[in-house]
Formats: C-alpha cells, structure tokens, sequence
C-alpha cells in the first residue's frame, strides 16, 4: 500500500470455530452458565456475557441470545437491541476476517465510502456483507478513533491509516494474510 500506515497489530476481530452456535439447547445454555460465573455479580454480567459468546463463535447466535436474556432477566427483544447497539456485536454470522472501515467524520470526508465501495466491489460483495465463501466480511463502521490518518481500515484487528482506495488491493491482501494466520491456528 502507497504511503498507508499500520497504526496497530493486535489480532482480534478474527472469528473462528462456531462453538456456541454448535450447540443447542441444554448444552448452550450450559455454556452460557459456565460463562456467567464469570461474573459474580450482575453489574456488567449482560454485556460481558456478550462479549464472551461474541469471543468464542464470532457472532451471537440466537439460542446463546435466548440463554443470556433467561439467565440475566432480561428480555429477549432488550438483550438484542443491546446487541445491535455495540458495533462490536454481530447478531449475524460474519467471515474468517472481518474488515472494517471508518465511517467517522473525519474518515467520512476523506473518501472512507468510496474506499469501502472500492472493496467491496473487489471482493464481489456489497458493503455489510460476508464473501460467499464466508472468508471475509466487510463492514462500514463509526469512528474507530484514529482520525488523525482518515481514512482508516481494520483488518482482523490491526488498522490501516490514511488508505486511498487505490490502496484497497493491499488491504484485502492483507486480510488474505490474517486468513493464513487464522488457518494456521486451526481457527
């Protein structure tokens, strides 16, 4: 990529093994329990909750929603509407590699719509979309707080700064990198 900067390396936003949604019934609520216990007492239970299934199988499946929103004494429309407020959740399956692009103001009026498009048409999806082979999902997010290099893509986890849509080759070629990792972890 031209003049692109890698603002971080961590390696989350990597979904892997569906463990959670395997199960079902008892056995995911099961689950559900053993993560609870996590959370000795209710402040954050809901949210840690979701972020632990979100952790193991990449997305929140309906039944682990269902258990979460029984355990906690919740309703399952609020537990859901929680869901859909973290732009972190998913309450839909997304790829191997999630990639994401800034959508703040500041990425906003540096062209991150045209970048995302621009990737999206090279992947053969549309924005907010997974490939059809569930490889790669690609999504438009709000601010991702590195506005000072607008435009800023994501990928699994590590940022790209100042990425022209130009730079949309690398980018992807970067989450084919992450597909690797993930693949050699077996995840």
């Amino acid at each position: 990529m031209s003049d692109a900067s890698v603002i971080t390396a961590a390696p989350a936003g990597m979904a892997g093994a569906d463990p959670v949604a395997a199960a079902s019934g008892r056995a995911l609520a099961e689950r559900v329990e053993q993560l609870a216990q996590r959370y000795p007492d209710d402040v954050g239970r809901v949210i840690g909750l979701l972020n632990d299934v979100q952790d193991e199988c990449g997305y929140l499946p309906e039944e682990a929603l269902r258990a979460i929103a029984d355990l906690c004494d919740v309703s399952f429309e609020e537990l859901v509407a929680s869901a859909r407020f973290f732009k972190t959740l998913s309450t839909e399956p997304v790829g191997k590699v999630v990639i994401e692009v800034c959508d703040g103001t500041a990425c906003h009026t540096q062209g991150a719509v045209r970048l995302a498009q621009t990737m999206a048409d090279k992947l053969g999806i549309e924005v907010g979309q997974t490939t059809p082979d569930g490889l790669f999902t690609l999504r438009l997010v709000h601010c991702v707080g590195a506005c000072s290099v607008a435009p800023v893509a994501v990928v699994a986890g590590a940022a790209y700064g100042r990425v022209k849509p130009s730079d949309a080759d690398g980018v992807i070629e970067h989450a084919h990198a992450a597909l690797e990792e993930v693949d050699r972890r077996g995840e």
